[in-house]
């Protein structure tokens, strides 16, 4: 296996690992009365790096194994599927956020809300944006743009 390789499955795993930390220990249960400020902003800025080096790396490594695809038709089946497996993303995604919300009582703007003048990036909806949908889904994103940035050899018009 080359360094490239090795480099992006660990930074991939760092990456997960990032997002994990944040869902599961730096969110704030709803039913948790938080005073100490949003902490899950230290882990945001310390993955931040790893998080960079694995859309970069997934893009790079995504791209070299579609130049070397011959056949169209298996580029196409990648772009297919994930656009696919977004949509489906998408739905956990949407679904997940309407269920924290709930669970906190409403919008920042309620104030009946756990998260009344917080604003929609707290201690308690850190999960909202970093948890396992999100983390497939900017990595499916990434796999989108590499295909789609795959010059085809087949595409080019004829010389005469």
């Amino acid at each position: 296996m080359k360094k490239k390789s090795i480099f992006g499955m660990i930074s991939f795993l760092l990456s997960f690992l990032g997002f994990f930390l944040i869902e599961k220990i730096f969110t704030i249960k709803p039913d948790v009365i938080s005073g100490n400020g949003n902490l899950g902003l230290l882990i945001i800025m310390l993955f931040s790096p790893v998080f960079i080096a694995s859309y970069v790396l997934t893009f790079k490594l995504v791209k070299e194994k579609s130049n070397h695809v011959n056949n169209r038709k298996i580029n196409a089946w990648i772009l297919l599927l994930s656009l696919i497996f977004c949509v489906f993303l998408i739905t956990a995604i949407v679904n997940y956020a309407n269920e924290l919300v709930i669970a906190l009582g409403g919008s920042p703007a309620d104030p009946d809300s756990r998260i009344y003048r917080f604003g929609w990036f707290n201690q308690y909806t850190n999960s909202m944006y970093f948890n396992v949908y999100t983390f497939l889904m900017t990595h499916l994103l990434v796999v989108i743009a590499a295909v789609l940035s795959v010059k085809s050899n087949f595409s080019k018009p004829a010389s005469f």
